[in-house]
């Protein structure tokens, strides 16, 4: 069984996000053994990171219990897949806050990326951003990155999505994201 955390990273007030994640969640449960857990930024709400100590130096260890249970979630999966939109042509502030707050519970752990826009870009350089940000946690993503351009008008309030190009695109990023989670799962298991 892999262990696959859907990240919903926005917290606006009517975002795409919740319509996307749906997408990607029903998509989802055509992967066989896969256990899937949404994790939705929005409702986790995690303070602001302003720790004196950093993750890496924390042993797992957070002061403040929203914190703590997002380190647990983060910790159980054996890979992720974070939706993101694009913001001023990168990540949002409460994705990086998530992703800062936490070091050795992301490491050598695959990641699959999903990135959206009203806009013709869909997300493109938010990927890339977050690519980058990940890679220094140990966190390797899939080649594969799904962008979405203009989601409102391709993917519906029930989370379906109108694009097959779209389907078939985030079926092979699937099939990576299973792939290199199963072969860095059992690697951390021998540890």
């Amino acid at each position: 069984m892999l262990k696959v955390a859907i990240i919903i990273g926005s917290t606006r007030s009517h975002r795409l996000g919740e319509r996307v994640a749906q997408w990607v969640e029903l998509a989802s449960k055509e992967m066989k053994d896969w256990d899937i857990t949404v994790l939705d930024l929005k409702k986790i709400s995690l303070p602001f990171y302003d720790e004196i100590s950093v993750p890496a130096e924390m042993d797992r260890k957070y002061p403040n219990p929203k914190v703590q249970a997002w380190s647990k979630s983060i910790e159980e999966a054996d890979a992720y897949l974070i939706i993101t939109p694009e913001y001023n042509h990168s990540v949002p502030a409460p994705l990086k806050n998530a992703i800062d707050w936490l070091y050795p519970e992301w490491a050598n752990k695959p990641a699959a990326l999903v990135g959206y826009s009203t806009s013709s870009t869909g997300g493109a350089r938010a990927i890339e951003h977050l690519r980058n940000i990940l890679a220094t946690l140990a966190v390797a993503t899939v080649r594969t990155g799904l962008t979405i351009g203009r989601a409102q008008d391709i993917i519906d309030e029930k989370g379906t999505c109108k694009d097959e190009n779209l389907n078939k695109v985030l079926r092979t990023e699937f099939t990576q994201l299973d792939d290199w989670g199963r072969a860095m799962s059992s690697l951390l298991k021998k540890k």
